[in-house]
């Protein structure tokens, strides 16, 4: 097995392993937590950490408190951070889906008003967007919402809607339209 380490003490048949792993030192020793700043002892635990420390990185939490809460040195998430090349993946989180898009249709878009126009790289662009695009940006969700507050303006004496319901139903799309944007 890999990361599995017999020290010369448990060296011998499985059996007598397992008869040791029921001693209560064994228990013991696992119920205690590792001390602050100890080094993982396995594979296992350290590979752990270092996921753990980076799902902080991306929540953008100090390098120091991620030091502390995963129980290793300062230095050691600076290593895994450029090892691991925390940062571009940071940053390419931050990349929302809308300017994704809109980048590939300002490509597309200098592809069409090329001189030399390339149908299969135009259509490459095409099958790109397409496949970006599994949902509404948030571009097609406040034009939505416009049309529908226009629909209801326009039938809210037919439908007996007053202007206190669009104000609060407006204010919903507004604070859903920041969720999307990452505001909130």
């Amino acid at each position: 097995m890999r990361g599995f380490f017999l020290s010369a003490r448990h060296k011998g048949t499985f059996a007598s392993m397992a008869k040791e792993t029921k001693s209560p030192k064994f228990s013991a020793n696992l119920a205690k937590k590792p001390k602050a700043g100890a080094k993982a002892s396995t594979r296992k635990s350290a590979d752990g950490s270092r996921e753990y420390a980076f799902m902080l990185y991306m929540q953008k939490v100090a390098q120091s408190d991620i030091a502390d809460r995963c129980g290793v040195s300062p230095q050691t998430i600076t290593d895994w951070k450029k090892k691991d090349n925390w940062e571009a993946k940071r940053a390419a989180k931050a990349i929302s889906m809308d300017e994704l898009i809109a980048k590939a249709l300002a490509r597309i878009n200098e592809m069409l008003d090329a001189e030399n126009f390339n149908a299969d790289a135009f259509a490459k662009a095409c099958a790109q967007l397409k496949s970006l695009k599994h949902r509404n940006t948030v571009d097609d969700e406040i034009m939505c919402f416009m049309d529908f507050q226009t629909f209801l303006i326009e039938r809210r004496k037919s439908e007996g809607i007053d202007d206190v319901f669009i104000r609060r139903l407006t204010k919903l799309q507004d604070s859903y339209i920041q969720l999307r944007l990452g505001n909130v």
